[in-house]
């Protein structure tokens, strides 16, 4: 089945470090059976973006950016099932093939074919186009009352496909772990007494923080050194925030004051950074739990005997987003009027020079291509 496609659309292309430009780029074509071509509604920027863009990795030069996006189904191969023409749709941000045996336990973000959206290999979803490959693993049905309401805005739902989906995974980690026989004797009984210091307040983090507050953590304590950021935490839950620019000490003061030294049961690193992942290693307690989601790229600044002299444990990695896509959705159905207001900048997508730089300035807090009345 096909609607009217056109042969050429416009999309936003990686060229190196502070370069994106915008270009007519042929309209991507069903290649395998179990493809879908989307068009494409929304897009997001994310901040993991700006790792490419500001030259910290190498970036895909060359690709077309983006792995934040939903829209209706165009055009699908013969193989896909459950989807039509014109179904609006999720994306994940990784494609997975549903089938080997990280896929098949849970762990979608090491699937033997996965990729990103806009990495090398993989054209990206800031474009009016996007293919999806492995269709089936990799797309959902936008929930029923967002299809019936079809003048509501539906670009809170870019959210979805990757930041809040990637907070959830980080708290997840963190209340797995305090289930476990291991963790007894150094967390509380209930979640609502267990201390966690939260490295970062930007999207993700935030839906981090949202995520915490609805399973019932209480005493969130949430770093960050931008004030409209930490307003917002508050805003969301935070029991107190950090300044680490205007209060370099605040975090050792509060493990002082407040916790009787004795330092945080968890914390939720959403950063990357090296100086991050220190502040996480010295502020977590002995036999303590850090659930690292941010990008690192640096050397880690701490070393194995110190982990084995403190007993800590630490998760890493990209979150297994489609193996948690649908239970994450249903609680984002509920609190995604909190989030709302996040996306404070709409663009055009032949803005997307200026989109990137506000961005990258931090001038803006989240930034979503809107093309829904063209680019």
């Amino acid at each position: 089945m096909v609607s009217q496609i056109p042969e050429t659309m416009k999309a936003v292309v990686f060229h190196g470090p502070f370069d994106v430009q915008v270009e007519d780029r042929a309209t991507p074509k069903i290649q395998k059976p179990d493809d879908v071509i989307l068009k494409v509604h929304y897009s997001g920027l994310c901040g993991t973006d700006l790792h490419a863009y500001r030259g910290h990795i190498k970036g895909p030069v060359g690709t077309i950016v983006g792995h934040e996006f939903l829209g209706a189904v165009a055009e699908k191969g013969d193989a896909v099932t459950g989807f039509d023409v014109g179904d609006l749709v999720l994306s994940s941000f990784t494609i997975q093939c549903g089938e080997c045996w990280y896929c098949k336990h849970g762990y979608t973000g090491q699937c033997r074919l996965t990729n990103t959206f806009g990495k090398i290999g993989l054209d990206g979803g800031q474009a009016e186009y996007v293919r999806i490959p492995h269709a089936q693993n990799t797309i959902i049905k936008l929930p029923e009352q967002e299809v019936t309401a079809a003048a509501q805005d539906a670009s809170v739902y870019v959210l979805m496909a990757d930041i809040f989906i990637t907070g959830y995974y980080g708290v997840k980690k963190i209340m797995d772990f305090l289930k476990i026989p291991a963790a007894k004797g150094f967390a509380a009984q209930s979640f609502k007494d267990v201390t966690i210091l939260q490295i970062g307040a930007g999207p993700v983090g935030l839906c981090a923080l949202r995520s915490l507050r609805y399973f019932g953590f209480t005493r969130v304590v949430v770093v960050d050194s931008i004030p409209t950021r930490l307003a917002e935490a508050e805003r969301l839950g935070a029991v107190a925030t950090v300044n680490f620019k205007t209060d370099p000490d605040g975090v050792k003061h509060y493990i002082e004051q407040k916790l009787d030294g004795l330092g945080f049961d968890a914390v939720l690193e959403v950063v990357g950074a090296s100086s991050a992942l220190k502040t996480a290693f010295d502020s977590v307690r002995a036999n303590g739990f850090i659930s690292s989601l941010g990008m690192g790229h640096e050397p880690l600044p701490f070393d194995a005997l110190q982990c084995y002299l403190k007993n800590i444990n630490i998760s890493f990695g990209r979150c297994h987003g489609w193996a948690l896509f649908a239970e994450a959705l249903e609680i984002f159905e509920t609190m995604k009027d909190d989030f709302k207001h996040f996306i404070d900048h709409k663009a055009r997508l032949t803005d997307a020079r200026e989109a990137f730089d506000l961005f990258d300035k931090h001038k803006v807090g989240k930034v979503v291509f809107d093309l829904t009345n063209g680019a």
